[in-house]
């Protein structure tokens, strides 16, 4: 069977859906609400070893639950990245979370914030060794 009369519309189709996919994931991804100063505050985790996958997940979800908090204005979940390794990059660690906050008052009021008192509680017992970096983002 000749499939080239279907390649002209196939692509077609292509084209659109993939253009229509990019205009919705930019829109889903617009980064100017953070890019303005404030105050980042990043943690790595170094887990305990032999936790289950449904416990990391549930340490994920957790992670995310904080944008529950009213201050917080991003969250951020990573894992290590597979960059080459180098004598200044430590990719030890087994997750990172950022939060972005407008300012240092909305940080602080997130340490109280029942999220953050609630993940703490149900996760420390996960956490080997904590680290954390709070930085406020310049102009």
């Amino acid at each position: 069977m000749n499939y080239r009369p279907l390649l002209l519309p196939c692509l077609l189709f292509f084209v659109f859906a993939t253009n229509s996919c990019v205009a919705q994931n930019t829109q889903s991804t617009d980064m100017t609400e953070i890019t303005q100063p404030g105050m980042a505050h990043t943690v790595y985790f170094w887990l305990q070893e032999g936790l289950s996958e449904d416990e990391l997940q549930s340490f994920e979800a957790g992670m995310r639950s904080l944008a529950a908090s009213p201050t917080v204005r991003r969250v951020f979940v990573g894992k290590p990245a597979a960059t080459p390794s180098r004598g200044v990059v430590d990719n030890s660690f087994d997750y990172s979370l950022v939060l972005w906050f407008d300012d240092v008052a909305g940080h602080d009021a997130y340490q109280v914030s029942p999220a953050h008192l609630k993940f703490v509680e149900d996760h420390e017992a996960k956490f080997k060794e904590v680290c954390v970096f709070d930085n406020d983002v310049l102009e």
